[in-house]
């Protein structure tokens, strides 16, 4: 009986993380294709940066939903997941945003992620 409550709690467990995991690719996808229009328009890096806070809100709310889901299942308190949620949004912010000036000088462009 608890090999198969274990396994019952794995799999709910590994299906959240896959949750998180759909949500945070396409957040991603979603910046890229914002980053791609605004390194077409050369747009300055200040105004992308100031740009890309308010971009793609809907995937940016759901991969907080869903991280913030699986940080409450582990007992993490509410504030605690609201904010690691966050900074982990963020972070998928913070790479573009860093990478942006480099787009642009060298031409390049972010590939959507699988």
């Amino acid at each position: 009986m608890f090999s198969i409550l274990s396994i019952a709690l794995f799999s709910a467990a590994t299906f959240s993380a896959a949750d998180a995991e759909t949500a945070r690719v396409s957040y991603s996808n979603c910046l890229t294709d914002f980053t791609i229009t605004h390194l077409d328009q050369k747009t300055a890096r200040r105004a992308f940066n100031k740009a890309a806070v308010t971009a793609c809100p809907d995937e940016r709310s759901a991969m907080i939903a869903a991280i913030k889901k699986d940080e409450i299942e582990y007992e993490s308190t509410e504030e605690e997941a609201t904010q690691y949620a966050t900074e982990e949004a963020d972070g998928v912010i913070s790479s573009f945003t860093g990478g942006y000036a480099a787009y642009l000088s060298s031409n390049t462009r972010p590939v959507k992620e699988q």
